[in-house]
């Protein structure tokens, strides 16, 4: 099992991010997303995109997570195993 909260596409580029929310799924347009930056620590990462300001929270840092975003190669990041908030615009 994927120890992450997060999966990569291995060979490729995703066309869009699944973020799997307790509330439903969104497909997020890598082309909409920008603005993306970290804490120092890398514990929150946030961006905005077509839904609004996106906050990913992680006890564990998410240097990864943010290195494979900054090559859009994040297939999918799972709500249940870490707190994503939505902020609609």
């Amino acid at each position: 099992m994927n120890e992450n909260p997060w999966y990569e596409m291995k060979n490729g580029r995703a066309p869009r991010m699944w973020l799997a929310l307790p509330e439903g799924n969104l497909l997020v347009s890598w082309e909409t997303i920008r603005k993306v930056r970290a804490t120092p620590d890398f514990l929150n990462l946030v961006f905005e995109c077509e839904y609004g300001v996106v906050t990913l929270c992680s006890s564990e840092p998410l240097q990864a997570l943010y290195e494979l975003m900054q090559m859009e190669m994040v297939r999918k990041i799972d709500g249940s195993r870490m707190t994503i908030k939505i902020a609609e615009p």
